[in-house]
């Protein structure tokens, strides 16, 4: 049989609540971390194609 009391239950539930709080607040840092970093590498793939094709036209008028 269970002997905690209401307070019991209450002070544990305030714990478990600070945990998933804290628990929170780091998973969003690093989730905004991570978004940073794929914004970060979506410019220089973007970056690197513009470059690539540039070339290419460049070239393909300086053949003709």
């Amino acid at each position: 049989m269970d002997t905690r009391t209401i307070r019991d239950v209450a002070r544990e539930l305030e714990a478990h609540e600070k945990e998933c709080s804290l628990y929170r607040d780091m998973a969003k840092q690093s989730l905004d971390k991570l978004e940073a970093r794929i914004i970060r590498l979506e410019k220089m793939i973007m970056g690197s194609t513009i470059s690539v094709v540039s070339i290419l036209i460049a070239m393909m008028f300086k053949v003709m």
